[in-house]
């Protein structure tokens, strides 16, 4: 019965979004159905590839037993999926080698689990390493940040990042300056980034 109780929520969960992400070739008249357009028997696996048998083909049913065998598998060892953007999955990779980590999951545990105290310094110098690589997380932090605000603010934002990019195109253009930091120099000239840093505390 408990095999029965995980089909069936995995099919209320699942069936729709299988079903659309079939193409007209996968049914067997050639129209594309959904679940409320197919009556099927949803008490056992058995049953529902049978009833599903006489909508779409033996490839279509192939797939929906791969998925349903790897939810199954996920839920006896505890396993679940989290989507990452490919910017932090690399950096987490970049860290697990950085710590010695031999999975993702150790990884996050040298981050977050008090069991790993005595890595500290190794964890800190890891990300120290990480936040001098070059990644494109600013729009991943950016697009975090703007989620948080009301509409109005996030049009002040974009303003500001508008300014920001106006200002350091001027200041590119008029420096001349290539020993030492210019950047950096040009960056500590900026009133836009002074007004902001003289209101951190």
């Amino acid at each position: 019965m408990k095999e029965d109780k995980i089909w069936q929520d995995y099919l209320s969960k699942n069936l729709d979004k299988f079903l659309n992400g079939l193409t007209e070739n996968d049914f067997i008249d050639g129209e594309k159905l959904n679940s409320s357009d197919i009556e099927i028997d949803k008490t056992i696996p058995k049953n529902t590839y049978i009833s599903l048998r006489k909508y779409i083909n033996q490839e279509a049913i192939k797939i929906l037993q791969n998925r349903f065998r790897a939810h199954k598998h996920r839920q006896k060892t505890g396993i679940k999926n989290i989507q990452l953007k490919e910017t932090y999955l690399t950096m987490l990779e970049k860290f697990k080698i950085s710590v010695g980590a031999e999975t993702l999951e150790e990884a996050l545990d040298f981050l977050l689990s008090p069991d790993y105290r005595d890595y500290e310094h190794d964890v800190n110098q890891a990300k120290a390493q990480l936040a001098e690589d070059s990644f494109s997380g600013t729009e991943v932090m950016t697009e975090s940040f703007a989620k948080r605000l009301k509409n109005y603010d996030r049009e002040r934002l974009s303003l500001i990042i508008e300014m920001a990019f106006n200002e350091g195109w001027r200041s590119a253009k008029e420096s001349k300056k290539r020993t030492g930091n210019p950047r950096k120099e040009a960056l500590g000239q900026s009133d836009l980034y002074n007004s902001v840093r003289s209101l951190i505390k």
